[in-house]
């Protein structure tokens, strides 16, 4: 788990520059590369942990469909509802997705 947090933080640090993120800057395009870097370590990061369990043939269709069922509109949607919450501060937002992410998922998984 705190791998992935690492990851997804290091990855915002480096994609941004070295310079912090803050609510004025989620509306720019980089908020896009943001959300889409950090929901798509989430659904990598659960396709490795969950591949043996789930009926998936390859981690590349575990997140071909968990990109599809956790798409864009969802994830830009808590991104910016966690960037609001966050402060800006990159670590709480990714801290913010990670629980979001594992939220929907067991939301999902009481739909089956």
């Amino acid at each position: 788990m705190y791998k992935i947090l690492c990851c997804l933080v290091l990855g915002i640090i480096v994609a941004n520059g070295i310079n912090g993120v803050n609510a004025g800057e989620a509306e720019d395009s980089s908020a896009r590369d943001y959300n889409l870097s950090m929901a798509g370590a989430l659904i990598n990061d659960w396709c490795e942990r969950n591949l043996q369990t789930s009926n998936y043939i390859s981690i590349h269709a575990c997140n071909y469909k968990m990109a599809q069922l956790y798409n864009f509109d969802l994830t830009t949607a808590q991104f910016d509802e966690c960037v609001v919450v966050a402060g800006g501060d990159i670590v709480k937002i990714a801290d913010c997705m990670l629980s979001r992410f594992n939220a929907w998922l067991v939301q999902k998984q009481l739909e089956e």
